[in-house]
C-alpha cells in the first residue's frame, strides 16, 4: 500500500483514494462500527498527506455495488451538471425519478428524484433487472 502511495504522490498527487474495506459480513454486527472506524482511521494515517475514503463492503449485501457507485460519482468532473439535466428532464416528463447508469456496469451515476422513495436498495434492484 505504502507503495502504491509513494507512486501516486510522485506521478499523480491529485489523485482520489478509495479504500473498500471488504468481508464486514464477517465481523459480528455489534462491532462492524468499531472495526470499520478502525480500520478507516488506520489507513487514513498511512495515507497521508493523501485523502483517503473509505467504504465498508460485502459481496452479501448491497454494499459492495453502493461503494463502486459512489466511486464512479465522484470521479464525474461535470456531475452537477447532469444532475441539473436530469432534474430538468425529470419534470418536463413529469416523471417521480430519472437515474442514469453507467453503460458497461450499470452503476448508477446519478439520479433525480422527484418524489421520495422508501426502497433504499431500488437502484441495484433496477441495474439488475436491466442487466
Amino acid at each position: 500500500y505504502q507503495s502504491c502511495l509513494e507512486a501516486i504522490l510522485q506521478n499523480s498527487p491529485d489523485a482520489k483514494i478509495f479504500c473498500l474495506i471488504h468481508k464486514m459480513d464477517l465481523v459480528q454486527e455489534d462491532h462492524r462500527d468499531l472495526i470499520f472506524n478502525e480500520r478507516q482511521e488506520e489507513l487514513k494515517k498511512l495515507s497521508k498527506p493523501l485523502d483517503c475514503t473509505c467504504y465498508r463492503t460485502s459481496i452479501w449485501d448491497e454494499t459492495l455495488y453502493k461503494a463502486w457507485s459512489s466511486i464512479v460519482y465522484m470521479l464525474i468532473p461535470n456531475v452537477k451538471e447532469i444532475e441539473t439535466s436530469l432534474r430538468d428532464f425529470a419534470a418536463i416528463q413529469d416523471a417521480d425519478e430519472v437515474l442514469l447508469f453507467e453503460k458497461a456496469t450499470f452503476l448508477v451515476i446519478s439520479h433525480a428524484e422527484r418524489h421520495q422513495h422508501r426502497d433504499v436498495h431500488r437502484f441495484e434492484k433496477i441495474s439488475n433487472i436491466i442487466k
